[in-house]
């Protein structure tokens, strides 16, 4: 097809339809998809990661005909209990790697002040400090409370203070890492019991004897998004592209005909209420004027009329004066030569 059958092929008013109803779907596309997103992130659970510390007691009594030598109670009478046996145990799971612990018993003595706690002095009972093996630990210490009490008596004597009040509490430190899931586990975990003496109740009890925690591991996936336009599925960055330049590809047309549609610009607007049709007779010389602009200057020195005849294939501007023409010519449009 030769280049003017296919510009006359595309001016078809048929034809620039298809091309407007394209460009508004791309164009729908293209704009509706320069919100989406390219990417779908979601979030998949590989697993959990759990770690548990807990302090298992166990008390040796006085001579009694009621609970025997060694008890595992939750409650323990005062006046019966000779020392403790206390077990802490510590195991993550999966295991860690690697990891230290440390654990300490301290016994503060102190008194109130209003609402404020005084602690008058201080004594570490135990300390013990590891290596974590197969991602636990294990440890045992003897709590002998005759000698905690004879202990809060020479310290209440001392400081003179009779109603010295005493606080035993039980900490556990671990700080480990390993791997679960193909993730790296980075524990620290803190734990810490407290022995309670209610004189009141005339009991002895632990406050949370265990603690566990528990950590679900997950990872984000990152997906590319996809779209589908007119039944074609792609993903959404693809076919932003696509839809957009197809939109500019179907604009192309519908401007182009637009442009080649416009009114021609006349370029003897000025003078045109000048001009009379009509042919002039023998003249002595002929001066040609190359361009419109030549011909309006020569009207406004001569102030004549400007006659318009048509002759062979051009049109004739001409200006008589004195037996000279001044003529400014062109090709007749093309439609005209079909005509003639």
């Amino acid at each position: 097809m030769k280049k003017e059958e296919l510009a006359k092929f595309i001016r078809r008013k048929e034809v620039l339809g298809i091309f407007l109803i394209l460009f508004l779907v791309f164009a729908f596309y293209s704009v509706k998809l320069m919100s989406a997103h390219p990417y779908v992130v979601s979030t998949e659970t590989l697993g959990t990661y759990e770690e548990e510390g807990t302090l298992k007691h166990a008390a040796y009594l006085e001579p009694n005909e009621l609970y025997g030598y060694l008890v595992t109670m939750d409650n323990y009478p005062i006046s019966m209990v000779d020392r403790f046996l206390l077990r802490y145990t510590y195991s993550s799971q999966p295991a860690l790697s690697s990891g230290t612990y440390h654990v300490t018993g301290t016994v503060e003595y102190y008194v109130n002040k209003g609402n404020e706690k005084v602690v008058l002095w201080e004594e570490t009972l135990f300390d013990e400090k590891g290596q974590l093996q197969d991602g636990g630990f294990t440890v045992e210490y003897v709590l002998n409370m005759e000698e905690l009490d004879d202990m809060s008596a020479w310290i209440s004597e001392e400081l003179g203070i009779k109603r010295l009040k005493k606080r035993v509490t039980i900490t556990a430190t671990v700080v480990g890492i390993g791997t679960a899931y193909g993730r790296e586990i980075k524990a620290n975990f803190n734990h810490e019991v407290e022995l309670i003496k209610d004189p009141t109740a005339g009991l002895y009890y632990f406050t949370e004897a265990s603690k566990a925690e528990k950590r679900t591991l997950t990872e984000t996936v990152r997906e590319e998004a996809s779209a589908s336009v007119l039944g074609v599925a792609s993903d959404v960055e693809t076919a932003k592209t696509v839809t957009t330049v197809l939109a500019l590809l179907m604009l192309v047309p519908l401007l182009g005909y637009v442009y080649t549609a416009r009114a021609p610009k006349d370029e003897m607007a000025k003078i045109r209420p000048y001009i009379v049709k009509g042919a002039p007779g023998t003249v002595q010389k002929k001066v040609v004027l190359r361009t419109s602009k030549d011909l309006e200057t020569t009207f406004e020195l001569l102030d004549k009329p400007i006659l318009h005849y048509i002759e062979g294939e051009e049109e004739v501007y001409a200006i008589i004066d004195d037996g000279i023409s001044y003529e400014y010519r062109k090709p007749l449009p093309k439609e005209e030569k079909k005509a003639n």
